[in-house]
């Protein structure tokens, strides 16, 4: 089963991430991009919301103690700007929520490609980099 890790913006992801890359060295590390959870507990991007059990489902194949990282990005205004940071840095290159990827690799599961068990199986258990 994977470690579940939850951090909100772009800021406390990228401090997050320099933490786990060190204890991390040589296992994959998942992240989940997604939009912000809203009070009512689910996130404003509905592809997201249709996403989440998918995601659950296909990280059961993930190798134990796998980090799984779950970003939310912001809300709808922070992620539909052309400037969000989550967006332009090139260690992130988001264009689509949501997005799971293995952090360091280009392998990533972009939108629809979440709602595909078997793809993010395949992603998780994939060795080669």
């Amino acid at each position: 089963m994977v470690v579940k890790h939850h951090v909100e913006g772009y800021d406390n992801f990228f401090k997050f991430m320099e933490s786990i890359e060190n204890q991390q060295s040589n296992k994959p590390i998942i992240v989940l991009f997604s939009g912000s959870k809203l009070p009512s507990g689910r996130s404003w991007c509905p592809d997201c919301v249709d996403a989440e059990p998918f995601i659950e489902k296909g990280l059961k194949a993930a190798p134990e103690s796998a980090p799984f990282i779950y970003v939310e990005v912001g809300d709808r205004a922070f992620w539909k700007d052309p400037k969000c940071p989550f967006r332009t840095n090139p260690k992130t290159k988001l264009n689509v929520l949501p997005t799971l990827s293995l952090w360091g690799t280009q392998k990533r599961l972009e939108g629809d490609q979440c709602l595909n068990i078997e793809l993010i199986e395949m992603m998780v258990t994939d060795d080669d980099d």
